[in-house]
């Protein structure tokens, strides 16, 4: 999972990812919507398709690349996962009383 987040980490392949999820596409699709070289973003799309968020496809003498809509699903899954689990330790943390160092802890409440 680190390789997609860090696929994503980069406006360039946001941006590639947005163009594939519009429509499938060769490299020459995609460098036109940039101001960047054809071996720069054939590098990008190297970094997405080993992180799985892109499949390509040849065709004739063409490479298309097409996003990989489960495998992008299952990282936002995973991330959103993490909030969870961070707003349940937030949570869980609310409820343990702090004692500041150097004082006694209270006692325990009576049942």
């Amino acid at each position: 999972m680190s390789k997609t987040f860090k696929a994503l980490s980069d406006e360039t392949r946001r941006r590639i990812l947005e163009i594939l999820e519009k429509n499938q596409s060769a490299v020459g699709g995609i460098v036109e919507r940039f101001n960047l070289s054809q071996p720069t973003i054939s590098r990008h799309l190297s970094i997405l398709r080993e992180a799985n968020l892109v499949i390509d496809e040849r065709q004739g003498q063409s490479v298309i690349y097409r996003l990989n809509h489960e495998e992008l699903a299952s990282a936002m899954r995973h991330f959103f996962r993490q909030f969870r689990t961070c707003e349940e330790l937030l949570r869980d943390s609310a409820e343990i009383e702090v004692v500041p160092e150097g004082s006694e802890a209270p006692p325990p409440p009576e049942s």
